[in-house]
């Protein structure tokens, strides 16, 4: 009986020490978190932003595409990523867009992501399983098409691509 009883309280420490370490790991992930210096988490949160002077931009997953309406901003003027969590499966919620400095985990109580990009070209956003893609483009102050493309990442579903970590599931 009582090897029993030090058996279960064994197991109940090594399950409270196993997550412990997993949130101690991953908990930034599982979080709405927000990195980058251009990137504001919401709009309440900075004051220079008034009503109106913001590019609204709503994203949703068509196959393994994410798509951008309108697909294209103004550089030097804030952003408001809008997603649309009803069309946007599993870790497809977790984008990471490196050269435009976001990184967001998008639930149903937060959808949105505010940033200002800061350089004109055609940039290349993926979850962080790179399982879904797409490409959002950022024009010149003057709205003209600057000449940048950054390249993708290779292609496949690697763990963790772009710097990420293992967010599938979200």
């Amino acid at each position: 009986m009582i090897i029993k009883k030090n058996v279960l309280m064994i197991g109940l420490i090594v399950i409270g020490l196993v997550l412990s370490i997993f949130f101690l790991t991953f908990g930034s992930s599982l979080e709405n978190n927000v990195s980058g210096a251009a990137v504001i988490n919401n709009l309440g949160e900075n004051a220079n932003i008034e009503a109106g002077n913001e590019q609204v931009v709503k994203i949703y997953v068509e196959g393994s595409q994410y798509i951008f309406e309108p697909p294209s901003v103004k550089k030097g003027i804030p952003v408001r990523l809008e997603a649309d969590i009803s069309r946007m499966p599993g870790c497809s919620r977790g984008i990471i867009g490196s050269e435009l400095g976001i990184r967001k985990n998008f639930n149903s109580n937060d959808n949105t992501l505010v940033f200002t990009p800061n350089k004109a070209g055609t940039f290349y956003i993926s979850c962080s399983m790179n399982m879904y893609k797409g490409t959002l483009t950022v024009l010149e102050s003057d709205g003209s098409k600057a000449n940048y493309v950054q390249q993708p990442l290779a292609s496949g579903s690697s763990c963790g691509a772009g710097g990420g970590g293992c967010g599938c599931g979200g």
